[in-house]
């Protein structure tokens, strides 16, 4: 029989599971989503360097904030090992490298969720990087656009996470803006 400490740690497991292959549908939709968002260049940035020294970069701009990264998702070994049953056998997956991770804001959240409940689909925040199989040493950092509710107060709300996570994405690639 289990204990209800086990069924919480179970319960646990299991939506956290299920949260990180929400994130991997989200993160894997970010790139073409953003595109069609409005300025790709206001949420996606691209520079020359070692993939893994940029995301280490990304990773410092998170925790440099005060954050605490929840999950790190590789989106890039994902879609090699499945790209076989996905794609046929000859099939490659578009990156050498890509990786997401999600964090969050608790002043952020509050504002946010305090201006309208369903704000809550905003969090948790996804930061990302990729290098394309066809462009490599050229690493892109970006972030998940995320959409509130139409309120003022909302978008307000939304204002302070989408400049937050743009000075994560300039701090990673060096951008003094």
């Amino acid at each position: 029989m289990q204990t209800i400490n086990q069924y919480s740690e179970r319960f646990a497991m299991k939506l956290n599971t299920t949260l990180a292959r929400i994130m991997l549908a989200a993160a894997l939709s970010v790139a073409s989503s953003t595109a069609f968002a409005g300025e790709p260049g206001d949420t996606i940035k691209t520079v020359t360097g070692d993939f893994d020294e940029v995301f280490g970069d990304l990773q410092d701009a998170v925790i440099n904030r005060g954050l605490v990264i929840d999950y790190v998702g590789d989106v890039g070994k994902m879609l090699e090992r499945t790209a076989d049953a996905a794609k046929g056998s000859d099939a490659k997956a578009p990156y050498l490298n890509a990786r997401y991770m999600q964090f969050c804001s608790a002043v952020a959240t509050h504002q946010a969720v305090e201006a309208d409940v369903q704000n809550l689909a905003m969090c948790p925040y996804v930061v990302f990087a990729y290098e394309a199989r066809t462009d490599p040493g050229k690493v892109s950092v970006g972030y998940r656009q995320i959409e509130l509710a139409p309120s003022t107060a909302s978008q307000a709300a939304q204002a302070k996470v989408h400049s937050l996570l743009q000075e994560v994405v300039n701090e990673a690639t060096g951008d003094k803006q």
